[in-house]
């Protein structure tokens, strides 16, 4: 081979190199486009399946089940009891909402210009609050002539929200779909996965798929599984003191469970209501209610969940959780969490490979 031709073959290889990664580029943006309608609901599927994959395997080994029977099962479980309650929340509100949010502004109308006695009366804060509840109730520029209005501005948005239950039943349908696949094909694809991390980046990268896994599963039972169980337990006090749309106010205790606002508020407003009517008792119980057993249940049982099986700290996972769900949405609940513990342990293996680099060098000297 002549030096020409030798010079020519070392540019070309870069030359072909660069169209490799042109057509695989432009490939994977192809794939993407036409995935993107499904993208969430894969994502979620995805999320759902990894964290409940320990349950598929102990079905199969405690029972012989086949593979069919035990997806079969756990779709029936997820529609059950996470797809159907909120389903049953949305319609709820789409039917109730107005009626709810008009008595919310007839209520925030009726309110009295003076505070009640055990106000005034309170040590310390008793005259600032007073004072406070009187500028709030006092004329047209009040804060009580504005809070209507945007209560019922926001009602009216939400009701916006939630209409659009058709899109939101295509959506679960769909999870249910992959989640489904998912279940039926679990080991091929994880097999899949497994060998483009080993590919990608070797070690580093598979050990923070294993991370990714255990950040998913660790969010759905310290998030998921505790808000599950603060709505189950707002609805029982709910029903015991026979407040109307319960099961409304339990879907709201569910959302602001998830969304890190605190599941309380939904019960403490009803206590709020109970008191207005005139039903001081129930209004207590359902305040003590709220505050001690369904507010306590997240501080004790969520970071227990959490931190079950987890070599992330904890305050790295809230971190993704809050993170996640102001960026992403809903879904980055789970997808910040597992970019956090993708970075986090990627960050530590290349501080580890640093520090054995460098290593030698300082015995030496």
């Amino acid at each position: 081979m002549s030096a020409a031709q030798s010079s020519l073959h070392s540019l070309s290889e870069p030359v072909r190199t660069a169209l490799r990664l042109l057509l695989v580029g432009i490939l994977l943006l192809a794939v993407l486009q036409i995935l993107r309608p499904f993208l969430a609901s894969m994502l979620w599927s995805a999320f759902i399946v990894i964290a409940v994959w320990p349950g598929l395997a102990w079905l199969q080994q405690r029972f012989h089940w086949n593979r069919a029977a035990c997806a079969l099962l756990l779709v029936v479980a997820l529609v059950g009891f996470v797809i159907g309650p909120l389903l049953v929340g949305v319609s709820t509100l789409a039917t109730h909402g107005d009626a709810l949010f008009q008595d919310a502004r007839t209520a925030i109308d009726r309110i009295p210009a003076e505070p009640p006695v055990w106000i005034v009366n309170l040590p310390l804060a008793g005259t600032t609050l007073a004072q406070t509840w009187r500028d709030a109730a006092g004329d047209n520029d009040s804060l009580r002539a504005q809070l209507g209005p945007a209560i019922q501005t926001g009602g009216r948005w939400l009701l916006r929200q939630a209409g659009a239950i058709g899109e939101l039943f295509l959506q679960f349908l769909m999870v249910i779909v992959f989640s489904l696949v998912f279940y039926l094909n679990g080991e091929a694809i994880n097999d899949l996965m497994r060998r483009l991390a080993d590919r990608i980046g070797g070690k580093q990268v598979l050990e923070a798929r294993a991370q990714a896994h255990q950040a998913i599963r660790a969010v759905a039972l310290g998030v998921v599984l505790t808000a599950l169980l603060q709505t189950g337990l707002a609805l029982i006090g709910l029903l015991i003191a026979r407040v109307p749309l319960a099961t409304l106010l339990a879907f709201g205790c569910f959302l602001l469970a998830v969304a890190q606002i605190g599941a309380a508020w939904p019960v403490l407003g009803a206590a709020l209501w109970l008191y207005w009517q005139d039903h001081t008792g129930w209004a207590v119980f359902m305040a003590i209610w709220g505050l001690f057993v369904v507010g306590g249940v997240d501080n004790i049982v969520r970071p227990i969940l959490i931190t079950r099986g987890m070599r992330m700290p904890l305050t790295v996972v809230f971190a993704g959780v809050i993170g996640g769900l102001f960026a992403y949405g809903l879904i980055g609940i789970f997808l910040g969490p597992t970019l956090m513990a993708i970075a986090y342990t990627l960050l530590l293996a290349w501080l580890k490979e640093a520090e054995t680099v460098d290593s030698p060098g300082a015995d030496a000297e």
